[in-house]
C-alpha cells in the first residue's frame, strides 16, 4: 500500500480554496475579511459559521464546529477523512489511487466493492448481451451519452457479479452484507437495468435494477439498506446537481430516478430525487445548506400531491424559498417531458406557483363557496397562513383579494389577521440550543491561550518549548508537543495543514477544534504570553505545595515539620496572579 504524506495532503489543500468549497454546500455572504453562513452541523437559524479565506479555516461559535476544508467535507459528507482527501484532490487535478494509506487511514472497502462493481455492470452493458437492453434504452430515449452520464449498466445472469469480485479477492460474506450477493452465493441482481445511486460524495454505495425484457412484479429492486446505503440520507444526483447550483441556484426536487434522468436530457441538471421515501430531517438538512431556492416538482397524482404537502411542512420553517408544480392529467416528470417536450417543462419550472398561493389553492378544496361556513372556514384558514408570510406586500394582495372575493370588509380582515399574528408572536419562539461553552479555570484558560498562539507565532512556539515544564491537561500536552514536532520538522506552522497532520488523533484534534472554537483575540502582547506560561507554572508550584501540606499533615517530628513549612515558603516566594485579557 503506498502512502500519503503529508506533502501531498498539504498541496491538495492548497490548490483548494475553502471559500469555494464550502459556498457547494452553503450560501455565504462576505462580512467583513470572512464569510458567513447557516451553519450545516447544528438547527441554526441565523448565520453563526465564519469561514476564514487567509487561514483557510471554518468555525462555527454556536455549536463549536471548526476545522479545515478537508475537516468540513469530511463531517458534512459523512465520509472518512481520506475520503475527503481523495475527493478535493481529484478536483485539484491531483489523483489518489483508491488502495492508498492516509495517515494510518485506509480507504474503505465498500467503497472498492461497489466501485468495481460499477464498472462490471457498465461494460456488460456494451457486450453483445446487453444489446436489448441499450435498445429497450433508446425506445425510452436514453442515449449513449446520458447512459455514461449517470453509470447505467447491465447485470446479466451469464455474468456472474458474484464470480467477478471474489477472483478480486473480496469474500462471500462481505459481498452479502454489502448487498449484492444472497445467502446461496448468487448475485442479488439478474437481467436487470442497473442505476447506481451515490452517495453526497459521489460515491457508488447502492444500486437500482429495473426489468426491461420480462413481467417480474418487482419493477424496481434496491440494495438492502446497509451503513452506507440509508434511503433517509441520500437523495439521488445530489453530486452532480450541487455542481449546477451556482448557474441554477435553485435545486429542483423530484420523486423519482428517471425523473431526473429524463430532465438532464433537456439539460435540467439541477434535480434531485428521494429514494422512494418523503423526504426525512436529514434530508432537510442536506436541502438547506444546497440553496435557498427550492421546486418541488412531484408526481401529479394523489400521492404526488400528498408528496409535496409533506415535503413543504418539513421545509417551510427553513427559511428556504419554495414553489410548486403541478403537472397535469396525474403525469410526472419523465412523461411530461416525453409527452409534451422541452419547451412545456421549462414553461412549468419557470412559472413555478410560490408557496402561500399554492396553499391558498389547497385550503380552497372540498369547500362550497355557496355555503357560508365554508367560506368563513377558508377565510380563517387563509388568514392563519398568511400570519407565516413574511413579505408584507404578499399579505397586503391576499387580504384585498379575500375581501374583494367573498366580499368582505377589508379592515375586519386586516383586525383579524393582526390578532392572529401577534398571538402567534406571543408563543414560545424557538430557542437555538447552542453547544454549552466549556469553562476552564485559570490555568485551563492559560493553556488554551498558549496553544492558539503558538499556532499564531513561532515565538510562542520557542517561548513554550523553553520555558514550560509541562502542560497540567493531558490532551492540551499532546497538541502541545505535536504543534513542537511539526514546527521543527516543516519550518513553519499553519493551523490548516496542522489540522491534516493530526486528523487521525481523535481527541487532540476534538481539543483543539474546541480551542479554536473559543473566539480568542488574533492579537497579542508578549507580556500576555509572559503570564500564561507564568499561570502554567504557577499550577506545577501549587501542585507540590498541596503534596507538601499533606505531609506536613502526616508528619510528626517537629524539626521535618519546620523544614517542609520553609521549603513550602520558598515555593510560594514571589507568587503573583491574574492573566491579561
Amino acid at each position: 500500500m503506498a502512502y500519503i504524506s503529508n506533502e501531498i495532503i498539504n498541496e491538495i489543500r492548497n490548490k483548494t480554496d475553502i471559500v469555494d468549497v464550502v459556498s457547494r454546500y452553503v450560501n455565504l455572504t462576505k462580512k467583513g475579511k470572512n464569510y458567513i453562513g447557516v451553519c450545516p452541523f447544528h438547527d441554526d437559524h441565523s448565520p453563526s459559521m465564519s469561514v476564514s479565506p487567509e487561514k483557510q479555516i471554518f468555525t462555527c461559535f454556536s455549536c463549536g464546529a471548526t476545522g479545515n476544508v478537508f475537516t468540513f467535507v469530511s463531517d458534512f459528507e459523512k465520509i472518512s477523512f481520506s475520503d475527503a482527501v481523495r475527493l478535493l484532490g481529484e478536483k485539484a487535478g491531483i489523483s489518489i489511487g483508491n488502495n492508498t494509506y492516509i495517515g494510518n487511514i485506509k480507504r474503505d472497502e465498500y467503497f472498492d466493492i461497489y466501485d468495481s462493481a460499477n464498472k462490471f455492470y457498465q461494460n456488460s452493458l456494451f457486450t453483445n448481451l446487453g444489446k436489448n437492453a441499450i435498445q429497450y434504452l433508446k425506445n425510452r430515449n436514453i442515449d449513449r451519452d446520458t447512459i455514461k452520464k449517470f453509470g447505467i449498466g447491465l447485470s446479466v445472469q451469464k455474468l456472474s457479479l458474484t464470480d467477478y469480485l471474489k477472483n478480486k479477492n473480496y469474500s462471500i460474506d462481505k459481498l452479502i452484507d454489502v448487498g449484492l450477493t444472497n445467502d446461496n452465493g448468487n448475485d442479488i441482481f439478474i437481467n436487470r437495468i442497473m442505476f447506481p445511486i451515490y452517495d453526497l460524495a459521489g460515491n457508488p454505495v447502492a444500486f437500482s435494477g429495473r426489468i426491461y425484457n420480462t413481467k417480474d412484479t418487482s419493477k424496481y429492486i434496491n440494495t438492502k439498506e446497509t451503513d452506507k446505503f440509508k434511503k433517509g440520507k441520500i437523495l439521488y444526483n445530489y453530486h452532480i446537481a450541487k455542481e449546477h447550483l451556482k448557474k441554477n441556484d435553485s435545486v429542483i426536487i423530484m420523486e423519482g430516478q428517471m425523473d431526473v434522468i429524463r430532465a438532464s436530457t433537456i439539460g435540467v441538471n439541477n434535480c434531485i430525487a428521494t429514494m422512494g421515501t418523503a423526504l426525512t430531517r436529514d434530508h432537510k438538512s442536506i436541502i438547506k445548506n444546497m440553496t435557498n431556492n427550492v421546486i418541488l416538482c412531484f408526481d401529479g397524482d394523489s400521492a404526488g400531491e400528498k408528496a409535496t404537502i409533506s415535503a413543504i411542512e418539513l421545509l417551510e420553517d427553513t427559511g428556504i424559498d419554495i414553489k410548486i408544480v403541478r403537472l397535469p392529467n396525474d403525469m410526472d416528470p419523465d412523461e411530461y417531458i416525453i409527452k409534451e417536450g422541452k419547451d412545456s417543462f421549462l414553461y412549468q419550472i419557470s412559472n413555478a406557483t410560490n408557496l402561500i398561493d399554492y396553499k391558498m389553492e389547497l385550503l380552497k378544496k372540498n369547500k362550497d363557496f355557496g355555503n357560508i361556513k365554508d367560506i368563513s372556514s377558508y377565510v380563517n384558514s387563509a388568514l392563519k397562513e398568511l400570519v407565516y408570510e413574511k413579505d408584507d406586500i404578499v399579505v397586503e394582495l391576499n387580504l384585498k383579494k379575500l375581501a374583494t372575493s367573498f366580499d368582505i370588509d377589508y379592515d375586519n380582515l386586516v383586525n383579524k389577521y393582526e390578532k392572529l399574528k401577534n398571538d402567534n408572536n406571543n408563543k414560545d419562539s424557538y430557542v437555538k440550543v447552542n453547544k454549552p461553552k466549556k469553562v476552564y479555570n485559570r490555568y485551563g484558560q492559560a493553556e488554551c491561550y498558549l496553544i492558539y498562539y503558538m499556532l499564531k507565532d513561532e515565538k510562542v512556539i520557542n517561548m513554550v518549548e523553553k520555558r514550560v515544564g509541562y502542560f497540567p491537561d493531558k490532551n492540551i500536552r499532546e497538541l502541545s508537543n505535536e504543534i513542537i514536532y511539526y514546527f521543527h520538522k516543516y519550518g513553519i506552522i499553519n493551523v490548516a495543514d496542522f489540522i491534516s497532520y493530526i486528523s487521525d488523533r481523535e481527541e487532540i484534534l476534538r481539543t483543539l477544534r474546541d480551542i479554536i472554537a473559543m473566539g480568542i483575540k488574533e492579537d497579542f502582547q508578549i507580556e500576555e504570553i509572559e503570564d500564561y506560561i507564568f499561570v502554567i507554572n504557577e499550577y506545577h508550584k501549587e501542585v507540590r505545595v498541596n503534596n507538601l501540606n499533606k505531609k506536613l499533615k502526616e508528619e510528626k517530628d517537629p524539626l521535618k515539620q519546620a523544614e517542609i513549612s520553609m521549603e513550602i515558603m520558598k515555593i510560594r516566594g514571589g507568587s503573583r496572579n491574574g492573566i491579561r485579557n
